[in-house]
Parts: structure tokens; C-alpha cells; sequence
């Protein structure tokens, strides 16, 4: 009977093991079915991780190279949309397969021509950069000097100064990045001392009824723009007398009427007879001011009354040789009629301002003509003169006019309509 109890105990067990095994095989034989069944539908990463879990190691790596395949056919057919950026991630997560590097950096350099196509030269740069050798790349930074000239200057006129100063550095000697870049870098610096007080703090703020927004320091009064943009125009006036302070009646005249958003420099004396001094402390100033509220000068007008037209007229070979363009000078009524001849622009330098292309107004009274020297020397040369006769000839209300009548707002926009105030009479004066 033990015997007996014994057999049939082992009998139990043999059948319930067999049950087992029977039901895992079962079991293993239908999860490989599935794994079948996926890798067919095209599910690699799910049959893979099947084939995994019953260690069938040939059939995950069948998966493995399927699913490298799938994923290359996707990159290429994003590529072949012109779905770079999305093509470039997945040919970089393929590694060595295949070509999936050189496609990688076929992503990269067409994306970055697609940038450059879109107006962003400067994302396109990083990524022709990261190109190092590749074919094309070098010749495609160097086809768009011009649109990242372009961009730097854009990026300086709202502030962007460190980035646009790499742009300028990268350009070299193309244009005039050179002297930009140097302009860029003291501009950045400036808007990076924690320690300097900026032209318009409200410490500096100049009190007066008409205009809010202006400042005074020690060498100018300074009308910043309410809301400075990159369409915020410049403007320099370089008052009369030998170094004496402004007359003050001139700066209200403007303060009454001053050209709209416009950042303008008034500035205090004119520091004659040091007409070099004059020169650069204006082109300072006007940097210094245009940096501290975010701005950066590339062209703007010029004004000068009585001994003050003289640096005025000098001021566009100046500016030029720091990548600035004066687009127009208003002489007011030049000092002593053209008899200062120390400070009037001599044959090469009337040949040197004919090369940077300014207009020059000379608001004189009605009878002035080429009779005077530095007149017809500016004509004779090539420079553009335009002779703005003022009917009401007066030395000082000449500048009162042109300071009160929105002359200087004219001035600044494309001078193809009437002058204000209706008492002028131009006529282009032209070579003997």
C-alpha cells in the first residue's frame, strides 16, 4: 500500500510538471508567433523586444537591421521634403549606418542654405562652420558677406552689439567691418560698465517746457527718442562763435519743434580753432548717445551755424573713416561769408567729401552764389551743392527758421518734397 501511495504520488507529479511545461511551451511558441506576427507588420522595436525576452538573439538583430532600415528610409524621405533639421536627428541616431553620416551633414548644409534663403545669414554661418570641409560650404559663407554685413548692422541697431561684432570680426576687411567692428566693440563695452552713468540718466535730464526727453552734459544737450527703433533717425547741430557756448535761443528754437523720433546732438561749442576736436567730440557723443538707449549710427544728418557750418562741412570725411555716411549738411549761413579760409575744406579734402556722396545745402541769402571759394572749389570737385536762398537773409534768422520750421526733420527724410516754411528757393549749383 506504500508502495502503491508512492507511485501514484510520483504520477501526480510527473503530470503536473508535464503541465507545466506544457503550457510554457505553449506559452513561448505563442509570444513567438507574435514576435512573427509584428516584425511581418513592420513593429520592430515591439518584436524585438520579444525576440529579446526568448533570447532569440539572430531574430532581434533581424529586427535591429530592419529597424535601421525603416529609419533610414524615413530620414530620406524627410530629406527628400526638405524636412532637414528632422532628417539630420534621425540619420545622427543611425551613427555608422549605412551613409548616415555624409546624409547628416547633407541635412546640415542644406538646412543652413535654407536659412540664408529665409533672412537668418547668421544661424546659417554657425551651421557652415560646424561644416568644417565639406564641399560647398566654405563658398557658401563666403556668397553671403553681404546679407551677414547686412545682419550685423541690423543686430547693432537694436542693440545687438556682441553679436554683431563677432559677425563684423568674421567679415574682415569686407566693406567697412573693420572700422563697424571697432565702433561695435566700444559699444558694447559701454553697455556693459555697471560703473559709467549713461547720457540719459534721469540725473542728466535738462528741464524745459517743450521737449522731456532731453539731457545736458558737459559738451552737449542730448533729445533722445521716446521709443528708440531701428528706424530712429540722427541728427548733429555744431553751433556758431570761436568756442563759445551755444546761443541758447537756437537750442529752445529746436526744443519747440525738435524732428521726430530722432536722436539729436546739440552740442555746446565747436571748440574752433581745434576743427579736429570738433570733428571727433561730435562723432563720440553721438556714438556714446545712440548706445545708451540701444541704438547704433550709421548715417545721419549734419547742421552748422555761422563758424559752426565749417567742422559741419568737414564732418562727412570724418565720419567716413569710421563706417559712418552723413547724408546731407546744412550750412547756415557759413561765418565771416566764406572768408575763413583755416577752416574751409581745402582741394583734397573737397575731393575726399565728393567720395562719400553727401548732399550739401547752403542756406545763404538769396544773392550767394559760386563767387566764393569754398563754394565753387566744393562744386568744381564733385561734390552735389544745392543753394537754399532764404528770403529772409538775416545771419541769425536763418538758423531760427531752420531749427523752429522743421527744416531738420525735411533734412532727414528724402528731400523730395517742399522744404517747410515756404521761404526758400533751391537751385543745384553745377561745375564751371
Amino acid at each position: 500500500m506504500k508502495i502503491k501511495g508512492w507511485l501514484l504520488t510520483m504520477v501526480s507529479l510527473l503530470l503536473m510538471f508535464g503541465t507545466v511545461l506544457g503550457m510554457r511551451l505553449w506559452q513561448r511558441q505563442n509570444r513567438a508567433v507574435r514576435a512573427d506576427r509584428l516584425f511581418e507588420a513592420g513593429s520592430y522595436e515591439d518584436a524585438r523586444a520579444i525576440y529579446l525576452e526568448l533570447e532569440d538573439a539572430e531574430s532581434a538583430a533581424k529586427c535591429e537591421e530592419a529597424l535601421r532600415l525603416a529609419r533610414y528610409g524615413e530620414a530620406a524621405a524627410l530629406l527628400d521634403a526638405g524636412e532637414y533639421e528632422r532628417a539630420e536627428e534621425v540619420f545622427r541616431a543611425l551613427g555608422d549606418y549605412r551613409d548616415s553620416r555624409e546624409l547628416t551633414q547633407r541635412c546640415v548644409f542644406l538646412r543652413a542654405g535654407a536659412l540664408a534663403a529665409d533672412g537668418l545669414p547668421e544661424r546659417a554661418r554657425e551651421l557652415y562652420l560646424s561644416l568644417g570641409d565639406y564641399p560647398g560650404a566654405k563658398e557658401a559663407l563666403a556668397s553671403m558677406r553681404s546679407a551677414l554685413y547686412e545682419r550685423a548692422l541690423a543686430l547693432a541697431s537694436v542693440g545687438g552689439y556682441a553679436k554683431a561684432c563677432e559677425l563684423w570680426r568674421d567679415l574682415g576687411d569686407y566693406e567697412d567691418s573693420a572700422q563697424l567692428l571697432r565702433r561695435g566693440e566700444r559699444a558694447a563695452a559701454q553697455q556693459a560698465d555697471g560703473y559709467r552713468m549713461r547720457l540719459n540718466d534721469p540725473q542728466n535730464r535738462f528741464e524745459n517746457t517743450y521737449y522731456r526727453e532731453t539731457y545736458v552734459c558737459d559738451e552737449a544737450y542730448i533729445l533722445f527718442p521716446e521709443k528708440p527703433s531701428a528706424d530712429t533717425r540722427f541728427f548733429l547741430y555744431i553751433p556758431g562763435g570761436r568756442g563759445e557756448e551755444i546761443y541758447s535761443e537756437f537750442l529752445y528754437c529746436y526744443l519747440a519743434n525738435p524732428a521726430p523720433d530722432t536722436l539729436s546732438v546739440i552740442l555746446r561749442s565747436n571748440d574752433l580753432p581745434d576743427l579736429d576736436g570738433c570733428l571727433e567730440k561730435g562723432l563720440r557723443i553721438l556714438d556714446e548717445a545712440a548706445a545708451d538707449c540701444g541704438l547704433f549710427v550709421r548715417s545721419f544728418v549734419a547742421a552748422g551755424s555761422s563758424l559752426g557750418a565749417y567742422p559741419a562741412l568737414q564732418m562727412p570725411r570724418a565720419a567716413y573713416g569710421r563706417g559712418v555716411k552723413v547724408s546731407c549738411v546744412l550750412s547756415l549761413d557759413a561765418g565771416n561769408q566764406w572768408g575763413e579760409s583755416a577752416l574751409a575744406p581745402d582741394f583734397e579734402q573737397c575731393r575726399a567729401l565728393a567720395r562719400t556722396g553727401t548732399h550739401f545745402y547752403l542756406f545763404q541769402p538769396t544773392w550767394v552764389d559760386m563767387d566764393y571759394e569754398p563754394i565753387r572749389m566744393l562744386v568744381n570737385t564733385g561734390n552735389w551743392v544745392m543753394l537754399a536762398g532764404c528770403l529772409r537773409e538775416d545771419h541769425e534768422q536763418i538758423t531760427y527758421d531752420a531749427m523752429n520750421l522743421g527744416v531738420i526733420d525735411w533734412a532727414l527724410g528724402d528731400r523730395s518734397g517742399p522744404c517747410p516754411g515756404e521761404i526758400y528757393s533751391f537751385r543745384r549749383l553745377t561745375p564751371e
